[in-house]
């Protein structure tokens, strides 16, 4: 009998979960169709992230980073952790100074993403936070 109660309050906890406006089938399609929308919406960003790559492998600045911290973001893309880096940024003839860079690296890759490692990049001329690792 305890089964089923705990079955019971499972569900409970399941319909609290929910938002209202996802309940029953017309819910089960609106919930659908904002997972597509969102699905939309990082298909768009990575677009314009494969964009802006192109444009400052072309016509970015070269330089190095010296990684100083890495943090995993928790996400993956095809099974590639995406993580956070700080870097301190050198290009020719300019201060160094910091940025945060956020990038999808392959897990095979992941040991040259290390503090203390030195990567070769490209600096947008307008933009200095804005980066590609190369």
């Amino acid at each position: 009998m305890g089964m089923f109660k705990d079955l019971n309050n499972l569900n409970k906890q399941a319909k609290a979960m929910q938002k209202p406006e996802h309940r029953g089938m017309m819910g089960g399609f609106r919930q659908m169709k904002d997972g597509v929308a969102q699905a939309n919406q990082v298909m768009g960003d990575m677009a314009a992230d494969g964009d802006k790559a192109q444009r400052l492998n072309a016509t970015g600045q070269d330089g190095t980073g010296t990684i100083t911290a890495v943090r995993d973001t928790g996400m993956t893309v095809n099974e590639n952790p995406s993580i956070e880096m700080d870097l301190q940024v050198q290009v020719a003839g300019g201060a160094p100074y910091p940025v945060t860079h956020r990038q999808v690296v392959s897990r095979l890759a992941i040991a040259n993403f290390q503090p203390g490692a030195s990567v070769g990049l490209k600096v947008d001329p307008n933009d200095p936070q804005s980066i590609l690792i190369a």
